[in-house]
């Protein structure tokens, strides 16, 4: 008999909540589901209010950072920077500090800790890693052209804003030009132009534009255009070819004497040695 007992016992329960009105149920689930919403929201709203008190610890350091390099003393805002992204890799400003030490560390000559610093801010993303990328252009500009010239496009890529896409694109003109890639040159600086975001390197850029698509030796630049002729015939007494061009190029006052056309950088440069050889020029 207990078995039966126990059966109807459950039936009769369940025959107790069938017959709870319908409209009941709808107010208790009702009644439920904001006490869940609110069970679900409240845990995610602590954890950002704890995550967003200030470190008055790293306040302090950032500020002492930040005076160093206001003070232009490049070795302790160097350290002071690259300290601070070591304690605080969670805090916002982690990116800049490591953005600013890796400058710090170029303006002492110290490349390779500048490189260093550099490739771990780009791992930021953003407008720190854009910039981050341009300074590296910048370190491989003069030994390592077409280096630079890749960073500087990836800058471009990565930029949050005109101004910065500018400098990038522009200083990419510069490097394809050091390789000779003219055309790539000059579509980077037309782009450059486009963007105007910096009226500065825009008007370099213009600048940029109406260089030779070729690599010539300078020989000479002078107001007086008797003297520029002077040197003319002088090379051309030495065997060598040249060419005078007038006042007004590129905005230039001076009469330039220019030797050789070439599409090889390394050619202008054994052209160049030659001619100091020869005639005791300098470039």
């Amino acid at each position: 008999m207990k078995p039966d007992t126990h059966i109807c016992g459950n039936k009769r329960t369940q025959d107790s909540v069938s017959r709870v009105p319908q409209g009941s149920q709808f107010l208790l689930l009702i009644l439920i589901f904001p006490l869940l919403l609110c069970a679900c929201s409240g845990g995610p709203s602590r954890n950002s209010a704890a995550q967003n008190v200030p470190d008055p610890v790293a306040d302090a350091r950032w500020q002492n950072a930040r005076k160093a390099w206001l003070l232009d003393d490049v070795a302790v805002a160097q350290s002071a920077f690259s300290l601070f992204a070591e304690k605080y890799p969670t805090d916002q400003r982690s990116g800049e500090a490591l953005l600013s030490a890796g400058i710090c560390a170029q303006r002492r000559g110290r490349l390779e800790e500048a490189e260093g610093l550099f490739r771990e801010a780009q791992t930021r993303g953003g407008a720190i890693a854009a910039r981050a990328l341009i300074q590296r252009g910048s370190i491989s500009l003069d030994l390592q052209p077409s280096r630079a010239a890749t960073c500087f496009k990836e800058a471009a890529r990565m930029a949050t804003n005109t101004e910065t896409q500018s400098e990038a694109l522009y200083k990419r003109g510069i490097a394809l030009q050091r390789i000779g890639q003219f055309d790539s040159a000059t579509a980077a600086f037309e782009e450059c132009i486009a963007v105007n975001g910096s009226r500065g390197h825009s008007a370099q850029a213009q600048l940029r534009l109406q260089y030779d698509p070729w690599f010539s030796v300078q020989v000479g630049a002078f107001l007086q255009r008797s003297h520029a002729m002077k040197q003319l015939r002088r090379l051309q007494d030495g065997g060598f070819p040249a060419e005078l061009r007038m006042p007004g190029r590129k905005g230039s006052p001076l009469h330039r004497v220019l030797s050789g056309r070439f599409t090889d950088r390394k050619k202008a440069q054994q052209h160049s040695t030659r001619i100091q050889s020869a005639l005791g020029i300098d470039e």
